[in-house]
Formats: C-alpha cells, sequence, structure tokens
C-alpha cells in the first residue's frame, strides 16, 4: 500500500524546471517566427497599397503633363513675329504657353502654365489666363498670382533615384540641351525646347523610397516645328 501511495507522489510531481524552460523556449521561437512572418506580410500589405495609390496618382500627373505639353504653342505678337513656346525652364520648373480647349466649345485659347514643386515637393500646377487686344494675347509675369493653381499629386523625388531631373529638355536632333549650373535653360536656348522629357518619381520626397512609382515620358511640343532648328511656325 505504502508503495503505491509513492509511485502517485511521484507522478504528480507536476512539470520540471528544465521541462519548463524547453517549453517556454520552443514556445518563444515560434512566437518570434509567427510574428516576423506577421509584420513582413503587414509591411508588403502596406508597400503594396502605397504603390497603388502613387501609381494612380503619377498617371493623373503625366496625363496633365501630356495634355499640355502637347498643347504648346509659340505665341504670335504684335509685330509679327513669334514667342517661344517654352519662357522658363528647369530641372523642377517649366513654364510655357499653350493653345487649349478649357470649356468644351470648338475654340482654343492660349494660357500660360507652370508646373513646379511646392515645398512639400507636391507637383503643382498654374495657369494665367491673359489679356487679349486686336487678336494677340499677353500674360501677366510668373511672379504674379496664378488664375488657377490645383495641387496634382506628389511627393515627388527630383532627382529620381536614377539621378535624372524631373524634366529634361531636348531639342531638334533628340538630345539633351545645355544648362547652366543651377540647372536652368539660358534664355537663349528657350527656344530650342522641341520635346520635354519627364522622370516622374512619386511617392515620397526621397528617392528609392518602397513604394515610389518612377515612369518616364518624353512629350513633343507639336506645335512647334520639331526637326528644326527655328521655333517660328506661321
Amino acid at each position: 500500500m505504502m508503495r503505491v501511495l509513492r509511485r502517485f507522489r511521484h507522478e504528480d510531481d507536476g512539470v520540471g524546471l528544465m521541462e519548463l524552460i524547453v517549453a517556454m523556449s520552443i514556445s518563444m521561437v515560434i512566437l518570434v517566427a509567427v510574428g516576423g512572418f506577421f509584420t513582413a506580410t503587414l509591411r508588403a500589405g502596406s508597400t503594396n497599397t502605397r504603390s497603388d495609390q502613387n501609381a494612380r496618382s503619377a498617371s493623373v500627373v503625366m496625363n496633365s503633363l501630356t495634355r499640355y505639353v502637347h498643347a504648346a504653342s509659340l505665341l504670335p505678337k504684335a509685330d509679327g513675329t513669334y514667342a517661344s513656346a517654352v519662357t522658363q525652364a528647369d530641372g523642377s520648373r517649366m513654364t510655357f504657353t499653350a493653345f487649349v480647349n478649357l470649356d468644351g466649345n470648338a475654340t482654343d485659347v492660349p494660357v500660360q502654365v507652370r508646373y513646379s514643386l511646392n515645398g512639400a515637393k507636391g507637383i503643382v500646377l498654374d495657369r494665367w489666363t491673359g489679356t487679349t487686344t486686336k487678336g494677340f494675347t499677353t500674360f501677366p509675369a510668373p511672379t504674379q498670382p496664378p488664375t488657377t493653381s490645383t495641387v496634382l499629386g506628389g511627393a515627388v523625388s527630383s532627382p529620381t533615384g536614377d539621378g535624372d531631373p524631373l524634366f529634361t529638355y531636348l531639342g531638334a536632333n533628340g538630345t539633351a540641351l545645355p544648362t547652366l549650373a543651377d540647372g536652368s535653360l539660358a534664355t537663349t536656348q528657350l527656344g530650342a525646347v522641341r520635346a520635354v522629357r519627364v522622370n516622374l518619381e512619386l511617392g515620397a520626397p526621397t528617392a528609392d523610397t518602397p513604394g515610389n512609382t518612377h515612369i518616364q515620358n518624353t512629350l513633343y511640343l507639336f506645335n512647334v516645328a520639331y526637326g528644326t532648328n527655328s521655333g517660328a511656325t506661321p
């Protein structure tokens, strides 16, 4: 009888310290593995969501740029000459005149357009309406407040992870026009612009941030004589 009771007491001793330590160690390994996988899954899902949002925003920006740059035009002047289509140009800012249909009617009207980056690196579309006298339109200086201003998207990395500025300006032979030390075109070069290569990395101001969308497109100034050295079109 005493032997049976001793056996019962021995089997009722519970889990030993070493067994408890081993069980806790295994549990910790499993928790770390599962937790790491769960965190990685959440991070990947968040990056995919940002990528999708940034791709949509980049598409809106590029569509706007395409519409206006393709409509860029020389501006007729009262003295019979033409002002160059592009009036300001550097790596993150471009100002030009374009003839666009703003109200859905059959008539295209001239507007002054500027794409630039604001303090938060968002890309902004500014537009100025001009004053027309005897069929000739003039615009206020770009230092004046625009008629309308719209933030299209952002933030934008300029330069991109590839080292490219937002805007690169091409001449009649398709090569990049030389720029000044600050990355801008000299006034004498503005009339030579025949196309704009847009290098758009959108999502975060820091290049190559996970989730950024990077697209590139070359937009031609179709209303300016592409392939010629003269910017004048009758």
